[in-house]
């Protein structure tokens, strides 16, 4: 029997056709790729954050309820904030605090690695720029943020109860477990806050854009972590 050897060339329709069907996958692979390493990011992120709570309960335990402070706004990694942390860092209270066993489980379990986020230093931004941003917005009772300012010392965990806001002649309660506490730094934040880039020269370091892109993860003041919320609190309270 006589075989045929001859074999039929790919025609170039065929070739391009091939190469159509290879970049379509990657197209749609690579957006697949880039969530499922930015929930990872996300998700240890939110294990610092916690620990960053845990830390900040104990400090409070220590030291009659008080909160750590007076914070400044912006908070850096160890490495900015130096060693030991200038004042107005929330390392200067709780980097004791924040250090693990060496054999706990998961990553390096140490102030350093703990106070930062995969997802911030993967973004573009300066090498001194803050990590996160705490929350100074004013507790009326007190005329002061929960963190403290110069010359007010931060407030005791029980009086976080007394947080209200004004909404034409009545004062509501605050929803601790619905108030950020801290959150992940961003030039986009600042603006959606209020933060005056020409007073706080630090808000141009940041990355310009949430580092996990469509959301940013946060503190509350009843220690849980979960996606930031910012919304006009009068408007929620008269919706009810």
């Amino acid at each position: 029997m006589k075989f045929n050897s001859h074999r039929r060339a790919f025609t170039l329709l065929e070739i391009i056709l091939v190469i159509g069907i290879i970049v379509l996958f990657l197209v749609l692979l690579i957006p697949f790729g880039l969530r499922w390493k930015q929930g990872g990011n996300s998700a240890i992120c939110v294990r610092n954050m916690q620990l960053i709570g845990k830390a900040i309960k104990t400090y409070a335990t220590e030291h009659e309820e008080q909160l750590p402070g007076p914070l400044s706004q912006d908070q850096y990694t160890l490495d900015a904030a130096g060693r030991p942390p200038r004042d107005g860092q929330l390392l200067k209270y709780i980097e004791r605090h924040l250090e693990q066993p060496a054999n706990a489980q998961g990553h390096a379990n140490n102030a350093k690695t703990i106070f930062t986020t995969p997802a911030w230093e993967n973004a573009e931004h300066a090498t001194d720029a803050p990590v996160f941003l705490v929350n100074i917005e004013k507790v009326p009772a007190f005329s002061q943020p929960a963190w403290g300012q110069e010359g007010k010392p931060p407030l005791k965990l029980s009086q976080l109860k007394d947080w209200t806001w004004s909404v034409g002649m009545k004062e509501h309660p605050v929803e601790i477990s619905k108030m950020w506490a801290l959150t992940e730094a961003d030039q986009k934040l600042a603006k959606l806050i209020g933060i005056n880039p020409k007073i706080a020269k630090w808000v141009k370091r940041m990355p310009s854009q949430p580092v996990h892109f469509t959301h940013r993860n946060a503190l509350y003041f009843d220690w849980h972590v979960e996606t930031l919320v910012l919304f006009n609190t009068a408007e929620k309270i008269l919706e009810k």
